[in-house]
């Protein structure tokens, strides 16, 4: 009987621990459960209030939104303008080496290559009014027996003129087309001809007519120009040891000079008599008035 007591004590002793430990731990939970509670809402507090200083700085960062763009565009708009001033400054540089470019080409160019940067007067002929030297040629007897015959200069239209120098045409008169020039390796056109002959020779006055103007420029060599009368002028080019003088009448067949060497611009082409027949400043085919 005693052990039954004393283990139904036992028992209700070990049910009364239970239910005191059951109601410590509920209590616990409850305790713990509170805690969480206070904890969230605090958070939620501070949450609260950070989004709201969060708001009050994204509101000032749009209120000052407008001022950043034009600090942005300061240094847009300057670096184009430093970027532009080099890139002026380039082509000025590639422009001054194009025009001492051609300058030293030319330098180095053939003498038949350098022909062809010459240009032409208006009327299309070889010689310039700056072209003409005036000198006195050795024989000055000959131009002071001249003047003494009289100074008329008769050349008209159905006139006709001689051959200054024995030989074949070996580049035509071609004004209104282009011919090949063999030194230059080009077409071109030539206002008067070119008479095949050798360094020399005699060339003789294929008219009557008075000179005036004597002298020289690298195409031709030396060259005498005559008034044929009736705005007719003749040419003679490439000569040598010329023997007539400024204003003196010379007849047909008189010699004006002799056959040189050829220029530069015509070495392919050899020794050779330049005749260029002008009216009116105008080159006219020689051909048409040769008998």
């Amino acid at each position: 009987m005693k052990k039954n007591r004393f283990t139904g004590w036992l028992q209700n002793k070990t049910v009364l621990a239970a239910l005191l430990m059951v109601l410590l731990a509920g209590t616990a939970v409850a305790g713990i459960t509170a805690t969480r509670r206070s904890r969230s809402d605090k958070e939620a507090e501070d949450g609260q209030s950070g989004y709201a200083f969060e708001t009050q700085q994204a509101d000032q960062e749009q209120l000052a939104v407008p001022t950043q763009p034009e600090t942005e565009k300061e240094p847009q708009t300057q670096a184009p303008r430093e970027t532009k001033a080099p890139a002026a400054e380039t082509p000025t540089r590639k422009d001054e080496e194009k025009t001492t470019q051609p300058d030293r080409a030319t330098a180095q160019r053939d003498p038949e290559e350098e022909a062809v940067a010459e240009p032409e007067n208006e009327a299309g002929t070889l010689v310039n009014a700056e072209d003409a030297v005036v000198y006195t040629p050795e024989d000055e007897e000959a131009g002071a027996e001249a003047g003494a015959e009289g100074t008329a200069l008769m050349f008209q239209e159905g006139s006709h003129i001689t051959w200054p120098v024995e030989g074949n045409v070996i580049l035509d008169y071609s004004m209104d087309g282009t011919i090949y020039f063999p030194t230059l390796k080009q077409y071109k056109c030539n206002p008067g001809i070119l008479i095949q002959s050798e360094v020399g020779l005699p060339v003789e006055a294929a008219v009557r007519g008075m000179v005036t103007a004597i002298g020289s420029n690298e195409e031709l060599g030396n060259f005498v120009m005559m008034d044929l009368g009736g705005d007719y002028t003749v040419l003679y080019g490439q000569l040598a040891d010329v023997a007539v003088s400024i204003d003196q009448i010379v007849e047909a067949g008189e010699v004006l000079g002799y056959v040189a060497e050829p220029t530069k611009y015509y070495v392919v082409e050899g020794p050779n008599m330049y005749l260029e027949l002008r009216h009116e400043g105008k080159p006219v085919d020689p051909l048409d008035y040769i008998r």
